[in-house]
């Protein structure tokens, strides 16, 4: 996991944790006696069994949104600043329903799910749906694709 602090569009602070959505999929991997592979394809795909939001997921969002707040608290304690205006989640981890309410509750700081291509008119050849679920794991792809684009 990555917490990168932006102020007035230049970073501030940057922090590497070692958690994230393959400690999910170790969870899983162990818990249903799956090998690791298997159970990244049973997670993307939604296929677990019927306990796994209650056993493994539910807990996993508590225990992401307790990283963030922490990452934060080490933010605070390291700098000057003191507040953030607003969380925006992206990566593999963030299509997670409903992870942003539990950051949010977690560090009461206003927590959005990032999606590059919110602004963006889509080719019909484009499944909107499918994007969506996606998005948030595609800002580096979408940046760099942006670039090309950039006059300078």
């Amino acid at each position: 996991m990555n917490l990168t602090v932006m102020r007035n569009g230049q970073q501030v602070y940057a922090r590497e944790q070692a958690f994230g959505g393959s400690q999910l999929t170790q969870d899983i991997s162990r818990h249903y006696g799956m090998s690791f592979e298997d159970a990244e394809a049973a997670k993307r795909a939604g296929n677990l069994p019927e306990g796994y939001e209650v056993e493994l997921l539910n807990p996993f969002m508590e225990n992401l949104a307790l990283e963030v707040s922490r990452a934060l608290q080490f933010f605070f304690t390291s700098t000057q600043y003191n507040q953030i205006d607003h969380l925006i989640l992206a990566g593999g981890c963030a299509v997670i329903p409903g992870i942003d309410e539990v950051v949010a509750t977690r560090t009461q700081v206003n927590t959005l799910v990032a999606n590059p291509f919110a602004n963006m008119v889509l080719s019909d050849r484009v499944k909107a749906k499918s994007l969506l679920a996606d998005a948030s794991s595609l800002m580096v792809a979408c940046g760099l694709a942006l670039r090309r684009f950039d006059p300078s």
